[in-house]
């Protein structure tokens, strides 16, 4: 396997399909772009850190950047937000869309296609939102630069929370089984 391709020698690679595996060895989730697509492969490990993170503020971009979370009533933001997060998987479930899927595996076992390039830890994971698009921009250490980037829409990025959040919970890291059930607050069935 080669490392990551010095930025200045490479272009931004564009990420259409993604593939989470969470290696027992590493106690990561690998983030693989491009796997089973055409597209130039690129693979990041998200640690443990970067991945709470994320989560955190995936909650806080999900209420800012939905419309229907912000005008609900501040008690019912976090019941609104996690309607909204089954939604946006139902309709993923349903209909072609964003290639993800989370595969849990011990390293070697071979459920996954092995990446043909090396995982670099994914130091940064901007995320901008634009009319319900996001733009996820992928950074490692080795680089200031962008290595990859991503253009999904609002159900294609709960799809991703999901599955960092569903990986969080096979490794054991101490995430709620509600993502976005506030602190304190009782869990609603919205219908």
């Amino acid at each position: 396997m080669q490392p990551l391709a010095d930025k200045s020698l490479a272009s931004v690679i564009d990420i259409k399909a993604f593939t989470f595996e969470y290696s027992e060895v590493q106690d990561r989730i690998r983030l693989s772009g491009n796997l089973y697509n055409d597209g130039q492969e690129v693979s990041f490990w998200i640690t443990r850190r970067l991945a709470l993170r994320l989560l955190n503020a995936a909650i806080d971009l999900i209420e800012r950047t939905s419309p229907a979370v912000a005008l609900a009533p501040s008690d019912h933001r976090s019941a609104m937000a996690m309607f909204e997060h089954q939604s946006a998987q139902l309709a993923l479930s349903a209909t072609v869309g964003l290639n993800a899927d989370f595969i849990v595996t011990k390293e070697g076992s071979g459920a996954a296609p092995e990446p043909k390039i090396a995982a670099n830890i994914l130091q940064r994971l901007d995320i901008s939102c634009k009319n319900q698009q996001y733009k996820l921009s992928f950074y490692t250490s080795s680089t200031a630069d962008v290595v990859a980037e991503s253009s999904i829409d609002y159900n294609q990025l709960h799809q991703i929370i999901s599955l960092i959040h569903r990986g969080a919970k096979v490794l054991d890291w101490g995430v709620s089984d509600n993502l976005f059930l506030a602190v304190g607050a009782s869990e609603y069935t919205l219908q």
